[in-house]
């Protein structure tokens, strides 16, 4: 399993013991469970973006070093 998707369900993960932390046991203000869902949010957002980016990269790098060869 590639870094970015391990990273990107254990930030989703995260994200759903937050809300089911939240849901049953209200340890956060409203306004800091917003914060902290965004924060989350965003990192997956990055962490997907970027795995995507990283593997594209790498299947271009591949397809060139192919052409090269023949």
């Amino acid at each position: 399993m590639s870094p970015a998707v391990f990273s990107g369900f254990a930030l989703f993960l995260i994200g759903a013991a937050l809300f089911l932390a939240q849901l049953w046991a209200q340890p956060w203000s409203p306004e800091t469970f917003l914060k902290l869902m965004a924060t989350d949010g965003v990192l997956l957002a990055i962490v997907i973006v970027g795995g995507f980016i990283i593997r594209e990269r790498r299947a271009s790098d591949s397809l060139r070093n192919r052409k090269e060869l023949d």
